[in-house]
């Protein structure tokens, strides 16, 4: 196992910034919180990067470092909304209105939404199974899960 340089380092983490703030803004939904869970993983991934057995896991390590930086703030996030008053809630929105791709993908879980995101970035169900910590099926089922809900959805709206 030879020691990543910081070289290295940043030219993996500017390789990996654009799908890993995409990650991060879809359970996330927060630019500002997006920003604190990707400095965050950034200097634990800096700190532990010499554990790191192969440099062509890079992507997958540092988006599960990511992952769970995210999870850390939504415990956060829910802890203090706990301690609030509970905000009005918006109206439901209008269901003749169109719905649009994105707004769709929006309304899938979390779970199969990440996961249908991290394949559109061109990772492989493999990457994606490491990234998320689920077994290989798990992440092919969520997958196809997500395009028939959105298929549904779409012709909902037809």
């Amino acid at each position: 196992m030879a020691k990543m340089t910081d070289d290295v380092f940043v030219e993996e983490v500017q390789a990996v910034k654009k799908t890993a703030f995409g990650t991060a803004f879809l359970i996330l939904k927060n630019t500002s919180d997006c920003e604190d869970a990707m400095s965050a993983a950034i200097v634990k991934a800096y700190e532990h990067r010499n554990n790191l057995k192969k440099r062509n896991s890079f992507r997958a390590w540092f988006l599960q470092i990511l992952r769970n930086e995210c999870c850390t703030i939504l415990r956060r996030r829910r802890r203090v909304f706990e301690t609030e008053e509970l905000p009005d809630q918006p109206n439901p929105p209008d269901p003749t209105l169109a719905l649009d791709l994105h707004d769709a993908v929006m309304q899938l879980p979390e779970v199969q939404r990440n996961a249908l995101y991290l394949r559109q970035e061109g990772y492989s169900v493999e990457e994606i199974a490491a990234i998320m910590d689920v077994p290989a099926g798990t992440v092919k089922s969520r997958i196809s899960r997500a395009k028939e809900s959105l298929r549904m959805m779409l012709e909902e709206v037809q």
